[in-house]
């Protein structure tokens, strides 16, 4: 049986694919990160990372130890070529062939977020979780789900474990575990809209439901409050 508390309605559904008053500021990310998708460039660098993590509340200048440089030092000194000495772009190439995700596409996807979380975490010490699924979302929007605080809240409101079937993909080496429950949760959810619904949605577009759901539970909470 499908561990799920229910879908989304079809209104919900319908809503995620209207205009949002943040489109244009992420169509730029969108643009930015396809026309730069690799990391040569050190200002090609900076910018993604700066834009990405600033504008969705990630940055990765926060640090366990920020005593050691100043943020711009920290930037030019450390992070630029952290991206560009990194196996990102080999990982970034294998995964743009990949065009509808399956459930035997998700290793790759989860591990090279593993990847980049793992990365970051040797340069802040610090989990750099969210950040690392936003950042690889605009360079690949239909494969990365975007994690933070308020998806998760959206998301228990349609589903409450992993399915069974996503046992192997739990289990495997080097994926972010907390990462990898919420995307098969999200793989999950999604799939089962699209079929009860006969409709596709982005990941985007699924994010929309989820962060629509989260600021309706905010709302009341403040209401009642």
């Amino acid at each position: 049986m499908l561990p799920m508390t229910y879908l989304p309605t079809l209104e919900q559904v319908r809503k995620s694919k209207n205009p949002q008053p943040w489109d244009f500021g992420n169509n730029i990310l969108y643009k930015m990160c396809k026309e730069h998708f690799f990391h040569k460039q050190d200002y090609q660098i900076l910018t993604k990372v700066l834009f990405i993590g600033r504008i969705y509340a990630a940055a990765v200048e926060r640090r366990k130890n920020k005593a050691d440089k100043i943020n711009d030092d920290f930037y030019l000194d450390v992070v630029i070529p952290t991206f560009k000495n990194s196996e990102l772009d080999k990982r970034l190439s294998a995964l743009n062939a990949i065009n509808k995700p399956n459930i035997n596409d998700l290793p790759l996807i989860l591990q090279t977020h593993h990847y980049l979380t793992s990365t970051l975490y040797k340069i802040t010490g610090l989990d750099k979780r969210s950040f690392s699924s936003k950042y690889l979302h605009f360079h690949l929007p239909h494969l990365y789900f975007i994690y933070d605080s308020r998806a998760l809240t959206g998301l228990r409101t349609f589903i409450s474990r992993v399915p069974r079937e996503f046992a192997p993909v739990i289990s495997l080496k080097n994926v972010d575990e907390e990462y990898t429950k919420f995307y098969c949760k999200c793989f999950e959810v999604k799939r089962q809209i699209e079929g009860s619904y006969k409709t596709i949605l982005t990941n985007r577009q699924f994010d929309n439901i989820l962060i629509d759901v989260a600021n309706n539970i905010t709302k009341k909470k403040l209401k009642y409050s």
